[in-house]
């Protein structure tokens, strides 16, 4: 608890000393770093007192080297110089800290920071790029301020680690081990001053978001055979989609009614009258790829804005309503800051006097008059001027022509522009604006907005489910073309992805990367049969920070129970599971606990939502899952029960055995006369008994459950009762 006050204190006073420094390092710096710092103490605050427990994450490592530091020392008392260390991590770190990274320890004048632990996002390969990349311009920035000449150079790789407790007895610090850990630091220490080296794992999950430049093979200290190695030149601008299969595209399926109802909607735009459409989906059920469809349908006199938040820009001020006004003015976010002042002057078109509240929502420069506006407000006043500019603004829009404003992956937005997206709800009551907005669907702050202006407008709701069994092979079908495929290859991507369309390419991906699927033109041909698959590391990030937003109990559960199987009964869970405190049954969110217990994510049909799914021990037992003891007597066993039921008029309570005991006693049973049975609480003496757990003992109690299954089977089958 001591340990955990004193990371609390620490989180306080880094959150003090960022405040103190809000003039000199700017907003846009401070606020989403406070807000990163405010998360990493929540978590420690819910996580009560259990230490972390040591996992297998998958991580993206970066090790930054600050060099000059060796030629300062050597003129330098070394008080000075350890200041300056100091003050050039004051501008390092935060950069680290907004990207939501961890610093896992200083090595001198080097900083080994961590991006996927402790805690998980699905983009932390594209969150590190970002940190080296803006780390090269705080240098930069820290070297003007400070007279310096210092440099930075950086190795970053992707890979599975252990993470936790490492140490002594008497100290033991959370970090990470590994082989990726090894090969990040060897690529950092191959490169130069200003260059960033980037591995093959980390290269291959960002290659369409960000500018590379490949490096010859690099024999590093430690790995027997060169490695492939990029340089980060920069992110692209403009980015390709992380998912889907390049060069693959199917048809859309399965969203023919989501579809049509999008279709009234734009026809319903088209006549004047705006709308909110909110489309909310668990991750990769296709809410990019409907939005996307409703583009295509687009009528030419239809103004389309649209704006995307990302995992990272939650606290950043205005992030995603920036973006949908920079896409109204039709300039790209990395354009120069006099073309889009340019751009929005020219767009007002007599609305001067909203010019100061926007241009300080697109971070704008503005001369001394134009500051003069907006210089002496209170914080709360150049709030409500922002609000004010932005419905005003939007109003003009679309009374020049109709507006559609797409809001993506509201999950992730920032409270500010959630305020804007408020403010212009209710006008599309009033002007031709349909304001189509997705969301995941455990994020309810939509569906609050949407009940809060219920009155205001017409609401429409679309919540996209998985795709059935057939649709997802219709999926797989046209993504491919394939005419040979495999049948229990395709029976184990449609088992492992359960509808979800993300889930499927990912997993297509996967075995064309390793060659199981050889793409040829627009077709494809499987070139081997396959029987088991690894969760590829494109989806090992979305469920992995699932997980990881789980409270710290039910996080636990789930990684005991995953040692036992996908399916097993609860008891067997209950055993293992060491904190004793609570029932185990409280983990477990399912309804009518039957004995046995079953993990699915949320993208399963027959789940509406993640959790635990529960089943008679028997009847709902599937044999592909069963032990080759129990399969094999699978057929007569069911024969034996049925006509017990048959004579006997009578049945088990649910749950009330497993089923090598219920087989033993029923056979037991068939064979006194008619009329002469018990059920199994009529036999406390038997009940109370165990069976023999010894493996030989068991063995021959399994082996005689069998005969006698399989006799009486083949007895009921012959004489057709």
């Amino acid at each position: 608890m001591a340990d955990l006050d004193a990371q609390i204190e620490k989180l306080s006073a880094a959150i003090a000393g960022l405040e103190s420094q809000r003039k000199g390092l700017g907003d846009a710096v401070v606020d989403p770093a406070i807000a990163a710092l405010r998360e990493q103490m929540a978590q420690i605050e819910t996580g009560g007192d259990a230490p972390i427990a040591d996992e297998r994450k998958l991580v993206t490592i970066v090790f930054t080297d600050v060099s000059g530091f060796t030629a300062l020392s050597e003129k330098l008392d070394p008080e000075k110089v350890r200041d300056l260390i100091n003050a050039c991590f004051d501008w390092l770190v935060p950069v680290v800290q907004k990207y939501g990274g961890t610093i896992d320890k200083f090595i001198g004048d080097e900083i080994m920071a961590l991006f996927g632990a402790p805690i998980a996002h699905e983009d932390d390969a594209e969150r590190a790029l970002r940190a080296a990349l803006e780390m090269m311009d705080a240098i930069a920035a820290f070297n003007h301020a400070n007279g310096t000449e210092l440099g930075l150079h950086a190795g970053i790789n992707t890979g599975l680690v252990v993470a936790g407790q490492i140490g002594g007895h008497d100290r033991r610090d959370y970090s990470v081990m590994g082989d990726a850990v090894n090969l990040a630091a060897r690529l950092e220490d191959a490169s130069s001053v200003g260059e960033i080296f980037v591995g093959p794992a980390t290269y291959r999950l960002t290659q369409r978001i960000f500018e590379f430049e490949p490096v010859a093979a690099l024999k590093l200290k430690g790995k027997k055979s060169p490695v492939e190695v990029h340089r980060l030149l920069g992110a692209k601008v403009a980015p390709r989609s992380t998912r889907g299969i390049e060069g693959l595209r199917a048809p859309l399926v399965g969203r023919a009614e989501e579809l049509e109802e999008i279709r009234r909607a734009l026809a319903d735009l088209g006549d004047g009258q705006g709308s909110m459409l909110a489309i909310l989906a668990e991750a990769g059920l296709g809410k990019s790829r409907l939005i996307a469809e409703t583009r295509a349908l687009l009528p030419a006199n239809v103004k389309w804005a649209e704006g995307r938040a990302l995992s990272f820009t939650a606290g950043m001020s205005y992030w995603l309503a920036r973006e949908i006004v920079l896409s109204l003015l039709n300039v790209k976010p990395e354009a120069a800051q006099s073309e889009i002042a340019a751009a929005l002057q020219k767009s007002l078109n007599g609305q001067s006097e909203i010019y100061p509240f926007l241009a300080r929502l697109l971070e704008l420069p503005v001369d001394a008059v134009t500051e003069e506006q907006v210089k002496f407000l209170s914080s709360e006043a150049l709030r409500s001027g922002i609000l004010e500019a932005s419905r005003g603004y939007v109003r003009h829009r679309a009374h020049e022509e109709p507006l559609v404003l797409v809001w993506e992956d509201l999950h992730w937005c920032d409270p500010s522009s959630w305020e804007v997206l408020e403010t212009l709800i209710p006008l599309s009551n009033e002007v031709p604006l349909l304001l189509l907005c997705a969301a995941r669907v455990e994020d309810n702050r939509l569906l609050e907005v949407m009940q809060r202006n219920d009155g205001s407008g017409v609401r429409h709701v679309i919540r996209l489910s998985p795709l059935t069994r057939d649709e997802s092979g219709s999926l797989i079908q046209q993504l491919l073309k394939i005419e040979n495929f495999p049948a229990r290859m395709r029976e184990l991507i449609l088992n492992r992805a359960e509808g979800n369309p993300f889930f499927v390419e990912e997993l297509l991906r996967a075995l064309i990367d390793a060659g199981a699927i050889v793409l040829e033109g627009d077709r494809a041909a499987a070139t081997r049969e396959i029987d088991a698959m690894e969760i590829p590391e494109t989806l090992q990030g979305v469920l992995a920070a699932r997980i990881d937003r789980l409270p710290l109990d039910n996080k636990q559960t789930l990684q005991r129970a995953s040692v036992i199987g996908r399916i097993f009964q609860s008891r067997v869970l209950a055993y293992i599971y060491i904190r004793k405190e609570r029932p185990i049954d409280s983990r477990l969110r399912s309804e009518n606990c039957n004995g046995g217990s079953s993990f699915s994510h949320a993208s399963s049909r027959r789940q509406k939502r993640p959790g635990w799914r529960k089943g008679n021990t028997f009847s709902n037992t599937r044999s592909h899952m069963m032990s080759p003891t129990t399969r094999c007597f699978l057929p007569g066993a069911r024969n034996c029960i049925n006509l017990w039921r048959k004579r006997s008029n009578r049945c088990f309570p649910a749950g009330s055995m497993n089923f090598p005991r219920r087989l033993v006693f029923i056979t037991s049973e068939l064979r006194r006369p008619s009329g002469q049975y018990f059920t199994w609480d009529e036999r406390p003496n038997e009940r109370k008994q165990p069976l023999p757990m010894r493996k030989r003992s068991l063995s021959t109690n399994l082996r005689s459950g069998k005969s006698r299954a399989v006799a009486i089977g083949n007895f009921v089958k012959a004489s057709g009762g």
